[in-house]
């Protein structure tokens, strides 16, 4: 039977064209077999989300590397580094044209690989990047996610960790001052930072910052008396008052002094749900307070059936002091409002104390015409003399501290005139909730 199928020349030429084929097919995959063998045995791979820090410690590497100066096909994204950090392709705002004159950060564009698949070398080993974007929809706001994969042919776990830490270095430098994180999707990143600035500038009601400042001291070297008793160990401020009397600076003021960072938190955003804003605070990073503004103005209407956006005041609770909520954190809420509040979101427990930031005393008033006008070129006497007669001319607690300090800034370089031609008849005086004034500040933060 095989002898007659053999002597067959269509069914020898078919099996011959069958050994042909499958050989060819086996061929054909052999190659990407070979390849996906190689990659799982000689090199590891790591991806990073969008929502992690890391992603934008990846994104300013790149932009450093010299692939990202050869690639025809790149992604902007824009970012605020200190003005003292070298960068080739940052931009100083300049004051005249109506830039920010605090010198504190400058924008900075960073031009990395865009979406698709990258070759380059670190460390004498090759590296594949793969930048992968996709469509998201959020209530009616269209939006996308992106996914970094690094695949580092013949490298360890090491090598990956290592490249990580300078991609860390490279976009956190080390500045003196405060970072500030706002959000990015659901995860924090830096993007701007504030200068220390001297205790004497804060022009305060006696007693207050120091008051703060020492209670957070007391705070955070009390971590081991939390534990041993069950007792949460988190603590939550309540700054309130008109607006103008420097209640974010405050923060600012005491995060510069403890070295922390100030995480700012924004509810009014739309597109932030109870579950993002979650993962936001759980996700804070170490060594920093969390700020939330204007609280009083998120939860003014309930939630109807069809608006599947925001975050809801139970969202807020749980985030705050849930089970997953994060041990060591910091929390500063700020309002004008505070008889708004909700009685649940103030109690004990969430809100540990609260401090009014009223308007303007006539001791602050010649205390900040003191520290304006030193220097100046007139005697002590004089500058006490000038200083008490502006400060006679300030309506006790009628006046926010941020009207005094422009009143200041209009006769810079003028003290005379400054202490005879006192005029606040253009700005709204705004008042206390009990009319006693409390505390203030030199900057005209609300």
């Amino acid at each position: 039977m095989l002898e007659m199928l053999n002597q067959n020349p269509f069914f020898s030429g078919g099996l011959s064209l069958m050994v042909v084929g499958s050989a060819a097919a086996l061929l054909r995959h052999l190659p990407a077999q070979i390849w996906s063998f190689l990659q799982r045995r000689f090199s590891i791979t790591i991806e990073i989300p969008d929502r992690d820090p890391a992603f934008r410690w990846l994104q300013v590497w790149l932009a450093s590397q010299p692939y990202a100066h050869r690639a025809r096909d790149l992604s902007l994204a824009t970012t605020w580094v200190p003005v003292d950090a070298d960068s080739e392709t940052a931009v100083v705002f300049d004051p005249d044209e109506g830039g920010s004159k605090s010198g504190a950060s400058r924008v900075k564009f960073l031009l990395s690989p865009a979406p698709g698949t990258h070759w380059m070398v670190y460390q004498n080993r090759l590296v594949v990047l793969n930048r992968s974007r996709r469509d998201l929809q959020n209530g009616n706001a269209r939006t996308f996610q992106e996914t970094l994969s690094l695949q580092v042919l013949g490298g360890s776990r090491g090598l990956i960790e290592q490249l990580l830490g300078d991609a860390q270095q490279l976009a956190c430098p080390r500045v003196p001052g405060v970072s500030i994180l706002t959000t990015r999707y659901e995860s924090w990143e830096t993007t701007s930072w504030q200068p220390r600035r001297p205790l004497r500038s804060l022009v305060l009601a006696d007693g207050v910052f120091e008051d703060v400042l020492e209670d957070l001291r007391e705070f955070y070297g009390s971590r081991t008396w939390y534990t041993e008793r069950g007792v949460p160990y988190r603590r939550g401020y309540l700054l309130h008052g008109p607006p103008g009397n420097g209640k974010t600076t405050l923060v600012l003021a005491a995060a510069g002094e403890l070295n922390l960072s100030v995480a700012v938190l924004s509810l009014s955003n739309r597109l932030l749900s109870d579950d993002a804003l979650r993962t936001l605070v759980d996700a804070l990073p170490p060594a920093t307070v969390l700020l939330i503004e204007d609280v009083d103005c998120v939860f003014k209407t309930e939630r109807t059936t069809t608006d599947q956006t925001g975050v809801t005041l139970s969202g807020l609770l749980n985030a705050l002091d849930g089970v997953s909520s994060r041990e060591g954190r910091i929390l500063f809420l700020t309002t004008n409002h505070p008889e708004r509040l909700d009685a649940a979101l103030v109690r004990p427990g969430r809100v540990d104390k609260k401090i009014e930031l009223a308007n303007a005393t006539r001791s602050q008033a010649k205390r900040l015409y003191g520290w304006f006008y030193q220097g100046c070129g007139l005697t002590d006497d004089r500058l006490d003399e000038l200083a008490e007669r502006f400060a006679a001319q300030v309506a006790e607690g009628k006046v926010c501290m941020a009207a005094v300090q422009e009143h200041l800034l209009r006769h810079r370089g003028a003290p005379e005139a400054a202490a005879h031609e006192v005029d606040f008849g253009d700005v709204a005086p705004a008042s206390s909730a009990n009319g006693k004034p409390t505390a203030a500040l030199l900057e005209s933060s609300a």
